[in-house]
């Protein structure tokens, strides 16, 4: 019986979600690297196979502003970061589209698409300064994506994404960070595929998505959840009738709360693997328990922590 793939991908950022510079450390980085590189060895020995996760490093415009230097988290951590990519581990981008508004103040702006794009020029030339290499792997920030973006990382060299949420309804990002005059909308992922995906094979042969692991909701007693099935269904022409909900492992849920909640997905049968996202090491607590979820469903079929090549080639398989 092949393994079942996770891919566990960890955004390494400032700790503030829109941070600015009065408030702008990212210590949590770090940690987030010392706990998941020491918790290696536990997840080997619970599901039997090599672990690899995949680290997203911020390296976009904001990161230049508030530092001086787009490449100042991989290059605090470069000596974690080549202990993890020696294991095997996948070293990518994170890529936030934020900009100084008219305040001075720091926003996110996903309404002008080209300077998103050159935001990921920009993110994909401080990595190469850094590595050495072309980056492979990309999570754009926000849960924001497009056709555009999509071909953008292509062209800068990419073969994985790892930024579509599955389910998501679409927001504005004025909603998302309030005050601050953030601009454009969150695309409505709530028809998104549910397993790894090419988006264009001829014109971007070998460029995959990998959508996160989201569960089909069930709590009927839930009004919400009606309304949600209901939109959901309107939106994808009844294909999916179900309201979706992300496996969050940073979520505050009970154990066996979300032990459920996985074994439904996997009971399922529509997703051929799991990817989780955590930023940095936010919530530790609950995200050991949900990692030692996992290690207790391992017991029972056997699943492999591995890299996006890697997961694809399981999932697809």
């Amino acid at each position: 019986m092949k393994p079942f793939p996770i891919h566990f991908a960890i955004d390494l950022e400032p700790d503030e979600r829109l941070p600015d510079e009065a408030n702008k450390s990212f210590d949590s980085a770090g940690v987030a690297l010392e706990r998941m590189l020491s918790l290696r060895s536990e997840i080997e020995a619970a599901t039997g196979f090599p672990a690899a996760f995949g680290w997203y490093i911020r390296m976009d415009r904001h990161v230049t502003g508030l530092y001086g230097d787009a490449g100042v988290i991989a290059v605090r951590y470069k000596s974690l970061l080549d202990e993890a990519a020696q294991a095997g581990d996948e070293i990518g981008l994170h890529i936030h589209a934020n900009e100084r508004g008219p305040d001075g103040r720091w926003r996110a702006n996903y309404a002008d698409e080209e300077a998103v794009l050159r935001n990921v020029d920009d993110a994909f030339a401080s990595f190469q300064e850094v590595f050495g290499r072309t980056c492979r792997s990309v999570r754009m920030g926000d849960m924001w994506t497009s056709k555009a973006c999509l071909r953008r990382l292509y062209e800068c060299g990419a073969l994985y994404d790892l930024t579509l949420e599955s389910g998501r309804r679409p927001r504005s990002f004025a909603s998302v960070y309030p005050g601050t005059g953030s601009k454009g909308w969150r695309p409505s992922m709530v028809g998104a595929p549910l397993a790894p995906y090419q988006p264009d094979r001829k014109d971007m042969p070998g460029f995959w998505v990998a959508p996160l692991a989201s569960y089909p909701r069930s709590d009927f007693h839930n009004p919400r959840m009606l309304l949600l099935s209901a939109y959901s269904g309107v939106a994808t022409g009844f294909r999916r009738r179900r309201a979706r909900q992300m496996l969050r492992p940073q979520d505050y849920y009970p154990r066996e709360t979300r032990k459920a909640w996985i074994e439904a997905a996997l009971a399922e049968g529509e997703q051929p693997g799991f990817c989780f996202a955590i930023r940095n090491f936010g919530d530790a607590a609950q995200i050991e328990q949900f990692l030692d979820v996992l290690m207790e469903i391992a017991k029972e079929r056997p699943l492999k922590f591995c890299a996006p090549a890697d997961y694809i080639s399981l999932a697809t398989a």
